[in-house]
């Protein structure tokens, strides 16, 4: 009985990661095919759970966890909060589904339970935004001559399957995923695949990500490369720098004011974000315990100030002052609190692994983490369900490495 029921356990586990990799490695061209596998594995969860929750569960979720359980917790809880005190009540409770994408950081943790799944998953995922990447290149290249008399380089965007920023955003975090394995000399040939061949994977996306123009993602890859460079690798630093100053000078302007752009305060979309940032500030002031609800933004926007631009107050374009706004001080401090304590586990970890290839990994999802918060600061990427699938899944990646034995690695 006990082997049958270990058997059907090991089954139902294959057929639940088998549909999270597809969630994660399609969301973003097919939203209904990810959220149809998210569905279903989250139903298979829960009867496994009911038949025997040992198999469901496991001991590792309560550790190291404890802190981060109790601050997404009470974010939850402030967040849901927050819908009982809505400006517009009407259809204040819609979205909180999103809320259940933590469940891919759970499920990740309490599933993948060696290091070769750990792996490929993480693979299948890079491996599937490279041919996603290939496809738009060669789509891009065929628009590329019919619009370059139209408008300006800058103007010429990647975005055929998804939103730009969204897809910016997935390309970005996946990449820093596996990115420190590129440069690493001793881990050669130690992966599931070799480092040339993971190198002919990432290149397509890295062009593709740059493709989109999507300068949240421009800063923060820029930063988290200067970050791998001092801490990791100083030979990639000189060279990084090397090629950034030579493209500054080397490059014709219309190819590199966009990038320049960041840091102009006048730039129409800056200068509209920080429109968008001012009335986020007097929305918390006005609600700074519950918040006004993620409910109705532009019509709430609209009381504070008319709209000058596209796309001005959909949302804040930010995601420190979305959630403040939104939640309140509590849930505010809840969602911080969540990230900064992830954060510093990831960094402990990253300390205390001794693995080479566990060790990059772990640096990997630091990066991960640093990215995906500096291009938040310029865009509501924690509301976009599609980025945040794949987020939940590559931060529980450090949880997973330090739940395995420290004998089980690919070698």
């Amino acid at each position: 009985m006990k082997n049958n029921l270990a058997n059907y356990s090991d089954k139902l586990n294959f057929v639940i990661l088998t549909l999270l990799t597809i969630q994660i490695s399609i969301v973003s061209i097919s939203i209904a095919v990810s959220s149809i596998s998210f569905g279903i594995w989250i139903g298979l969860w829960l009867i496994q759970f009911l038949i025997n929750k040992n198999s469901a569960l496991n001991k590792n979720l309560f550790i190291d966890l404890k802190t981060v359980n109790y601050f997404i917790l009470a974010y939850a809880f402030f967040e849901i909060l927050s819908r009982f005190f809505a400006v517009y009540p009407e259809g204040a409770f819609s979205n909180l589904k999103r809320l259940l994408l933590f469940l891919i950081f759970y499920v990740s943790i309490a599933k993948i339970v060696n290091f070769k799944t750990l792996t490929y998953i993480l693979l299948i995922n890079i491996s599937t935004i490279s041919v996603i990447s290939i496809i738009e290149i060669v789509k891009y290249a065929f628009k590329f001559f019919e619009m370059a008399g139209e408008m300006p380089f800058s103007e010429i965007r990647i975005d055929f399957f998804n939103y730009p920023l969204t897809s910016a955003e997935i390309k970005m975090i996946s990449l820093f995923s596996l990115f420190p394995l590129v440069f690493s000399d001793y881990l050669r040939d130690k992966f599931v695949i070799k480092r040339s061949l993971l190198i002919i994977i990432i290149i397509p996306v890295i062009i593709s990500m740059l493709l989109t123009q999507s300068r949240n993602v421009m800063l923060a890859t820029a930063v988290c490369l200067l970050i791998y460079g001092i801490f990791i690798n100083r030979k990639f630093l000189f060279s990084f720098i090397a090629v950034v100053i030579l493209a500054a000078f080397l490059l014709p302007s219309s190819y590199t004011e966009r990038t320049k752009s960041i840091f102009d305060p006048e730039h129409p979309s800056n200068k509209s974000r920080i429109e968008m940032w001012k009335v986020g500030i007097e929305m918390f002031k006005d609600h700074p315990f519950t918040g006004i609800a993620d409910s109705h933004i532009k019509e709430v926007y609209e009381t504070y100030k008319t709209p000058e631009a596209y796309g001005e107050g959909v949302h804040l374009h930010n995601n420190f002052l979305m959630i403040l706004a939104t939640t309140g001080i509590f849930g505010f401090i809840a969602w911080l609190g969540m990230f900064i304590s992830i954060f510093l586990i990831q960094i402990r970890y990253y300390q205390i692994e001794r693995d080479p290839l566990k060790r990059m990994l772990l640096f990997g999802s630091i990066l991960v983490m640093i990215s995906f918060q500096i291009s938040g600061i310029f865009e509501w990427s924690f509301g976009d369900h599609e980025v945040m699938t794949v987020f939940f899944f590559l931060i529980a990646v450090p949880f997973i490495i330090k739940a395995l034995p420290a004998d089980d690695t690919i070698s």
